[in-house]
């Protein structure tokens, strides 16, 4: 009975990780992400892929500040920092093709993009977050994206926590 209460209090403890967070945006000196469902979703209402199916997200960038910000895009894999975690608060294991590609400093899937964000402009990029975590298994998962923008200042600007779920 112990355990039990124990495993539930451990389980709830996972969940409000990423439940606490979802609404808690770090924004640096008016310049704020945020991270929404691509159309590949099956429900993009709900956040809900099948299992094996491409999970793409949509970040954006929010140029709130009356600075313009100048940034580039090179790799997803390389460009955001990105959290993925498991319903019990576990980060997700990158996949082969991703820790391939960090081992050999690859940008082969990559792009050069040169953006330049006027002050209360937007700009999005689109994450395939399946090909860079093991998203294969059924279950929900939390998402959250971050990146330097020197210009603005310092530290990390952080996204939203999406709360994503795979299904059979």
């Amino acid at each position: 009975m112990r355990l039990a209460r124990v495993m539930a209090g451990v389980l709830m403890a996972a969940v409000s990780v990423c439940a606490d967070a979802a609404g808690k945006k770090n924004i640096i000196n008016g310049f704020a992400l945020r991270l929404e469902a691509s159309q590949s979703a099956v429900k993009p209402s709900t956040l809900v892929w099948k299992a094996g199916t491409t999970v793409s997200l949509l970040v954006t960038a929010i140029n709130n500040s009356e600075r313009t910000v100048h940034y580039g895009l090179t790799n997803p894999g390389f460009d955001w920092g990105i959290d993925v975690r498991d319903e019990s608060g576990k980060p997700v294991p990158e996949t082969e093709e991703f820790r391939k590609m960090k081992q050999s400093g690859s940008f082969a899937v990559g792009r050069t993009i040169l953006i330049t964000l006027k002050p209360h402009e937007t700009s999005q990029d689109t994450i395939e977050v399946s090909y860079l975590y093991d998203l294969r298994s059924s279950g929900k998962y939390c998402i959250q994206v971050r990146r330097e923008f020197p210009e603005v200042g310092k530290g990390f600007v952080e996204s939203n926590r999406l709360d994503i779920t795979i299904e059979q």
